[in-house]
This record gives C-alpha cells, structure tokens and sequence, in this order.
C-alpha cells in the first residue's frame, strides 16, 4: 500500500519563521513540499516511508544570505555545501562587485584584487549579466541565488581604474550598461559606503 508521505519528521521544536515562539510538531513531506504540519503524534508513523526522530532538533525555514560572496564557491561546487549545512537555502550576490558586464574598460572579469586561482576558476568571461546567471544556473547550484550588478563593477567597464568623476560619456556608460544588467535579471546596482 502506497504511503501519503515521504519523510515524517516527528518531534522536531518548529521555529515557523512567523516571530511566534518555537513549538513542538510533526513534518510530513511530500513531493519535497512540507504536506502537513501537526502537534506531536498526530500524523501516524506508517503514513511515510521514512520517519526521522527529531526530538532536540530544530525545523525551520531556510535562512537568506544577503550578502554572499559565493561566486568562487559556486564555480568549483555548486552543491555549496558551507551554506546549506548551516541553514542556507538562498544567497544574494553582487555586493560592490560581479563578474559581469566584462567588456569596455575592464581588464579582468575578477578585478584587481582576484587572485591567479580565481581567474583560472573563470571558464569563460561572460559580456552580459545574464550569461553569468544562466551558466550558474545550467552548471547547477544548490541554494536558490540572486544578485545585484556591482557598482565598482559598472564604474570599471565605464572609466576603468581612472580616478575622478566621470565624464557625461562615462556616466551614460554606467546608466546603459547599469539597465542592460538589470533587463538580464540583476536586483539592483550594490555598493557599499567604505568604497570610494
């Protein structure tokens, strides 16, 4: 006889994610969904095909890393196992920096400060935001990852490692490839304000 669950996580203190104290229940999982939630001993133990004891343990949403800086580590292993055993389920990339757009005046897609290992990691170097986003995607990353466009990122491709204000030609520059990122999928424009 066919089981209604798949996994049935009993006993587990569940933090909801609500702000509302933890409280002690039962997961059942289906379809890798969570397809019910129960006080303790509610939901039968022969109703899944696997039942994990999880008295002392606790059960709850998946944690967003808002800052990431994971672009090494998803390039060499996407199964992003540093994050995921601590809860993470979602990272946000691009803070003052991305690996894309490259062309204009940028000399390498890692920047200055990169090191030998992380341009020999580069497979390619990617022109537009959305080439990035698809090889992360079609390589294949554990954790569900978003990012902005790096603003260090955007004022290399536009006036290199010139100093100074831009010029009009530069700053329209920034604004076309700024919204070219954008259209390919980027948050937003990122920087921090310990950056000149």
């Amino acid at each position: 006889m066919a089981t209604p669950y798949e996994v049935l996580i009993r006993g587990a203190r569940v933090v909801d994610g609500t702000g509302s104290p933890w409280y002690r229940g039962d997961l059942a999982l289906a379809g890798g969904r969570i397809a019910a939630l129960a006080p303790p001993a509610r939901i039968t133990p022969d109703s899944a095909e696997e039942v994990v004891e999880a008295s002392g343990l606790v059960v709850c949403p998946g944690f967003i890393d808002i800052q990431s800086h994971s672009l090494m580590p998803f390039l060499t292993d996407g199964r992003s196992l540093s994050k995921v055993t601590q809860g993470v389920t979602t990272e946000i990339l691009g803070e003052l920096w991305t690996p894309v757009p490259f062309g204009g005046r940028r000399v390498s897609p890692f920047g200055a400060s990169s090191g030998e290992n992380d341009r020999a990691t580069l497979p390619q170097p990617w022109t537009r935001f959305h080439e990035w986003l698809d090889f992360l995607g079609e390589r294949g990353v554990s954790v569900n990852f978003g990012s902005f466009v790096g603003g260090a990122t955007i004022r290399e491709f536009a006036k290199g490692w010139d100093q100074g204000d831009p010029t009009p030609e530069e700053l329209e520059t920034m604004r076309r490839v700024t919204q070219e990122a954008m259209d390919d999928g980027a948050f937003g424009i990122a920087t921090a304000l310990i950056y000149p």
